[in-house]
């Protein structure tokens, strides 16, 4: 298969011409390591693999589609790392219920991609990997920490990709490498078998796409409970690649562009924000601005709580499996201040936190029970530099600095963490300079449905796929 005409197709085409038996699997498998190959030597997203003897089911709906998982999702055999020096040559023992899925599904996992240290940086750049470039700039940032699976995807190298979301994962590397970006409802994609939740219930799984209709072509193939899953959500009754044929009704939709975190929002981003609103009512919708009130300090503090207390467990647990002790020789400089002050927190510090996550939830439940859609910038700006922040950087000695460097450009996307509510990032607008602007749709929770169906119009009535970024695999064929 020819590189154009394989960066041409989404991971539905793909599948239809698999189907169609206008390709074939070992083709296509061929066609996306040559694609992976063109790209990685500038992105550097790729941690382990290729895996060209990579296994999945024949039957599945996704059956033959190349896939990459990212380094923080156990797949039995393979390395897992988390972008830490902690777990330097270890091999998962077993698979996450997600990866079996993936495979179930019939998706080719053939590379593991980048993540920054402990999944808790807004730049993939960890010390163990070095950086990973954005495909629509080398110089600038592909976002994190589900860095490395947004370079793969934008630059045609691979259709769709895993990654996962604590606090703006997904949704921000796609917001700055021009993708498709869903962080489903807490719950509806299994997190197990080895955790019940991740980061205090704000870490959620799912992936990054070009479009929307190979979003809801993999939810449906991997969304369901899994027995013993803390959080049991039962899967819908009409698929969602249906609810993409279903046009939604007029909507409640509420606006605003102005940060939480009180980080300024450039006007180009404000400007791709408005343009989505008026798009959305001349499709018929009733658009008003309006957010509900953040307490910006209560806020802070919880995250602070929350993922101080995560990546000291993670440390500790890593710790013990690598056989390395967590230090300055092992853990990057922000990452060990914030293991620090998870290692002070009192039983206090954390139903301190759960307070503050049940009152923004109570609030932004009650504020989706008035308004349908809620629309806002992804990041207040577009990539910035490569290596920005830098996660080793000595002169991060406490977690509430981190904090504010890691959420002052993402202030748009952890309140959906904290809410279990869904969010998407959709690549609706672009910077003078060509850069991707991503645009946020945040809605009631478990409706996954009613996003995807409002991305599918947008994505009609404002089409990204004709931007194609400087790296690119079909370049020159």
């Amino acid at each position: 298969m020819d590189l154009a005409d394989y960066t041409a197709c989404d991971g539905t085409e793909l599948r239809r011409l698999l189907a169609a038996r206008e390709i074939g699997a070992v083709d296509l498998r061929d066609t996306a390591l040559r694609a992976i190959a063109a790209v990685d030597g500038q992105l550097n997203a790729v941690v382990s693999g290729p895996y060209e003897d990579a296994q999945a089911a024949a039957d599945g709906p996704l059956a033959g589609v190349p896939f990459a998982v990212k380094d923080t999702l156990p797949e039995s055999g393979r390395p897992l790392g988390f972008g830490s020096r902690l777990l330097d040559g270890y091999v998962a023992g077993r698979d996450a219920t997600l990866a079996e899925r993936f495979r179930a599904a019939g998706l080719v996992s053939l590379v593991r991609s980048a993540t920054p240290e402990f999944a808790f940086n807004t730049d993939t750049a960890p010390v163990v990997h070095g950086p990973t470039l954005n495909p629509w700039n080398l110089s600038r940032s592909p976002g994190g920490s589900s860095g490395g699976a947004a370079a793969l995807v934008a630059s045609g190298a691979l259709p769709m990709a895993h990654g996962n979301d604590g606090g703006g994962s997904i949704r921000v590397p796609a917001a700055w490498c021009g993708l498709v970006g869903l962080k489903p409802s807490r719950g509806r994609v299994p997190l197990g078998p080895a955790v019940g939740e991740a980061v205090g219930g704000f870490a959620h799984e799912f992936g990054l796409t070009r479009t929307v209709r190979d979003a809801a072509l993999l939810l449906d193939a991997v969304n369901g409970p899994a027995p013993g899953d803390r959080y049991y959500v039962a899967r819908p009754e009409i698929s969602y690649m249906g609810s993409l044929e279903r046009e939604p009704p007029p909507l409640r939709v509420a606006l605003c562009t102005s940060s939480p975190f009180g980080t300024t929002t450039d006007p180009q981003v404000s400007a791709a924000v408005q343009t989505v609103a008026d798009t959305l009512a001349e499709l018929g919708h009733h658009v008003e601005e309006v957010s509900p009130q953040v307490h910006e300090e209560r806020l802070r503090a919880c995250l602070e709580t929350v993922w101080s207390a995560d990546l000291a467990v993670l440390a500790s647990t890593f710790g013990r499996i690598g056989g390395r002790e967590a230090g300055p020789e092992t853990v990057e400089a922000a990452s060990l201040a914030c293991v620090r002050r998870g290692r002070e927190l009192s039983a206090l510090d954390m139903d301190a936190a759960a307070a503050t996550v049940n009152s923004v939830s109570r609030r932004w439940g009650s504020f989706l029970e008035q308004h349908d859609l809620f629309v806002c910038p992804t990041t207040p700006h577009p990539a910035p530099a490569s290596g920005v922040p830098d996660q080793a950087d000595e002169r991060y000695d406490s977690a509430a600095r981190w904090l504010d460097v890691v959420f002052g450009p993402s202030p748009f996307t952890p309140i959906a963490n904290l809410t279990g509510q869904p969010s998407i990032s959709l690549p609706l607008g672009e910077s003078p300079d060509g850069m991707p602007i991503g645009v946020m749709l945040t809605a009631q929770t478990l409706r996954e449905d009613l996003l995807l169906a409002v991305s599918a119009a947008l994505e009609s009535a404002m089409p990204w796929h004709r931007r194609r970024p400087a790296v690119h695999a079909g370049a020159g064929t």
